[in-house]
């Protein structure tokens, strides 16, 4: 079915979309920021130094395009939105822009570290892999959601 709305209410289901996204995103730096700690704790680096300023905009941006293109094809009724629909755009953000930058890191791997492990600002690429912990899985090393955003 077809939905032929005005272009103020385009803005208005793309925009909820946008703000919905970029929350589902903010919820997953939120996670990114508790393994982020965790990380520095037993370095010499602090947060704020750890922390990329920059990524973290870029995903709530993404986050927020994830959850306008999600708003688009979930809402027929911008007058009428279900509960279930708004958190369909807040697990498009959450999981959109995951699955963007997981598929930008192995599409463009960073030359200094390697693939899966850019996200943490910690040590140097020439240090070994961080040792298993709480927040990854055993053999693994950090996850995206560590680059805090």
């Amino acid at each position: 079915m077809e939905t032929t709305l005005d272009a103020t209410t385009w803005m208005q289901l793309l925009g909820l979309g946008a703000m919905l996204g970029a929350l589902g995103q903010a919820i997953r730096s939120i996670v990114g920021l508790k393994k982020l700690n965790d990380a520095v704790s037993n370095s010499t680096t602090t947060m704020s130094q750890a922390i990329e300023p920059s990524r973290l905009v870029t995903s709530l941006v993404i986050g927020a395009i994830a959850g306008s293109l999600a708003s688009v094809s979930l809402i027929d009724n911008i007058h009428a939105v279900a509960s279930a629909q708004i958190a369909a755009m807040l697990g498009a953000g959450y999981s959109g822009a995951d699955f963007i930058e997981g598929f930008m890191s192995r599409a463009m791997p960073s030359q200094a570290t390697p693939a899966g492990q850019e996200a943490v600002g910690v040590g140097t690429a020439a240090a070994a892999p961080p040792e298993p912990n709480a927040t990854s899985a055993p053999g693994m090393g950090p996850t995206s959601d560590d680059a805090v955003g």
